[in-house]
């Protein structure tokens, strides 16, 4: 699995985790105003520079961010930022290996049925000859907030990306559901949204953030999933903050 690095080596370790049609490159932005931390941000297989590989499942992405922290992470451990499928995957390793995770930030992901799934994944599997049109990514692009700055490496990321991974990874984790240990999970964990993200989703981060001592909800108003090409700033203090047990930016509403 390709690993894109950056910051200090022997600084705290965060592990970037990036969303479907993405590749590492969406926290660029981030990396490179945390160079006081060892950054790592893999490109998951199917995706990127990691494109010869074969989408498997979460369960097997997860084992290898797993042996990533293990091998590089400072002490074997590492902070976790996952983003939609990435948060998915952060969720995964939280229920699996919560030894090796500091903080972490599970950012639109969940764990309850969302309506319209099985539509969603008709469409997609119908989508998956054309994904790599320009129809189709500026449709995703336009979607998700992409910015015209950040258009052209939203595109490349699509083009390097494996369609039938997509696919797979897309529906898998729409499907996914609450996995066993996370009541034991005592990390301290921010579960984050839009606020036009679906319903199922805020809902879900209130019930796990519920199930978890050191667990808080939040969300930013009037944005939806792709909250972070919309207000990169605002996502990225929010990543400081928690990693270094500050106060949330003002813009993130707790939910309850």
């Amino acid at each position: 699995m390709f690993v894109q690095e950056s910051g200090t080596i022997g600084k705290p370790t965060i592990v970037f985790l990036h969303g479907n049609g993405a590749n590492w490159s969406m926290w660029k932005t981030h990396m490179d105003r945390l160079d006081d931390y060892h950054c790592l941000a893999p490109d998951f297989p199917g995706y990127g520079q990691s494109n010869d590989q074969e989408w498997v499942s979460i369960t097997e992405t997860t084992k290898q961010i797993a042996e990533i922290i293990r091998d590089r992470g400072l002490n074997g451990r590492a902070h976790i930022v996952g983003l939609s499928l990435g948060g998915s995957i952060t969720i995964s390793l939280l229920s699996k290996a919560p030894d090796l995770v500091d903080h972490a930030i599970v950012d639109g992901a969940g764990v309850l049925p969302m309506i319209g799934v099985p539509l969603m994944k008709i469409g997609f599997r119908l989508l998956q000859p054309f994904l790599h049109t320009d129809f189709v990514i500026k449709m995703i692009a336009r979607m998700t907030k992409i910015s015209e700055d950040e258009y052209p490496g939203f595109r490349q990321g699509m083009l390097s990306m494996s369609s039938a991974s997509f696919t797979r990874s897309f529906t898998e984790a729409i499907s996914m559901r609450q996995p066993p240990g996370l009541n034991d999970v005592t990390n301290p964990i921010l579960f984050v949204s839009g606020e036009k993200e679906p319903e199922a989703v805020r809902r879900s981060n209130v019930m796990l953030s519920d199930t978890m001592p050191n667990a808080q909800s939040r969300m930013i108003s009037g944005m939806g999933h792709g909250w972070l090409a919309e207000a990169p700033d605002i996502h990225y203090r929010m990543v400081r903050a928690w990693l270094n047990n500050d106060f949330l930016p003002e813009e993130l509403v707790e939910v309850v």
